[in-house]
């Protein structure tokens, strides 16, 4: 593998962009135009945090921020494992010709799947829920819950009061349900906006491999012809399976041997502990907050 890659070499990040359309945003879906920094341009600045996009250079056509991003860190040798891709194809090139993958684009995937989830969960920013997310997550409660055990406690400094009545309860989950249906579209934008969290939330390792694990899996079903070489009712084929194992022990993400063997059951007990796990409200500390292409 070249030590850096040029424009003209771009479609080895190929891979890449099939994934982060699956886990970050595009700036230009209506709901995301808040508060971001793009370029020389403002959209908008009221109560947000100072964690704004930057600018890293103007992105070629069909490229978003996300794979420039990449690309320069690679090229200055920022990645980790960066300089091990003998070893790679070595470990994993016979499944990646069996699954009909192309070595220097999965190389890539593999070294963004791991930069960015390092970013995002061991050194992320944490950041409050949205106006909106509290608001759905009261009224999704209070939709779900008994009635008999419904009470609603709000507080502002010294001031206490209590809602016990299902009654009241339902009537506000449904008022908040009405407003947001026809609120204007500046209100929205402040439902929103998001800020940073005093306390940094950060995981441990099991949680962390599924996470990137899920990546790397994520990009299979963009596949049609991986899609096609499953068992029929299969999640994944054991081959999928088996590449995403060994570059978990490759990645030095853990140590235990069970990872190197073909058809163990190892990721697969991850993947279904870690199913609906809580991920922290993080955003990277290395990569943009969306796509901007």
């Amino acid at each position: 593998m070249r030590d850096k890659i040029t424009w003209n070499e771009a479609y080895l990040l190929d891979y890449i962009t099939k994934v982060e359309f699956l886990y970050i945003p595009n700036i230009y879906d209506y709901k995301y135009i808040i508060n971001v920094k793009v370029g020389d341009d403002e959209i908008e600045n009221d109560n947000f945090s100072n964690k704004t996009i930057e600018r890293i250079e103007t992105p070629r056509f069909g490229y978003s921020e996300i794979s420039t991003k990449f690309m320069e860190r690679y090229n200055e040798g920022k990645l980790l494992k960066q300089y091990h891709y003998n070893d790679y194809k070595s470990i994993v090139g016979n499944l990646l010709k069996e699954l009909e993958l192309d070595a220097e684009k999965f190389w890539c995937l593999f070294l963004f799947a791991l930069d960015y989830s390092n970013s995002l969960l061991f050194d992320g920013i944490t950041m409050k829920a949205t106006p909106l997310e509290q608001l759905q997550a009261l009224v999704n409660m209070i939709d779900n819950a008994d009635e008999k055990t419904m009470v609603l406690n709000f507080k502002v400094g010294k001031n206490k009061t209590t809602v016990e009545s299902p009654v009241a309860l339902i009537f506000l989950a449904e008022a908040v349900k009405n407003q947001l249906k026809k609120t204007d579209q500046m209100t929205i934008k402040k439902l929103y906006a998001r800020d940073e969290d005093t306390n940094t939330k950060m995981i441990k390792d099991s949680p962390f491999i599924a996470y990137f694990a899920n990546i790397l899996l994520s990009f299979f079903d963009t596949q049609e012809h991986i899609i096609n070489m499953r068992k029929k009712g299969a999640k994944h084929s054991l081959k999928e399976m088996d590449l995403v194992s060994k570059l978990v022990h490759f990645s030095n993400l853990s140590k235990a041997e069970s990872w190197e063997y073909s058809e163990n059951e190892t990721l697969k007990a991850f993947l279904k502990q870690y199913k609906d796990f809580k991920y922290p409200n993080n955003i990277s500390s290395i990569y943009p907050e969306f796509t901007v292409f």
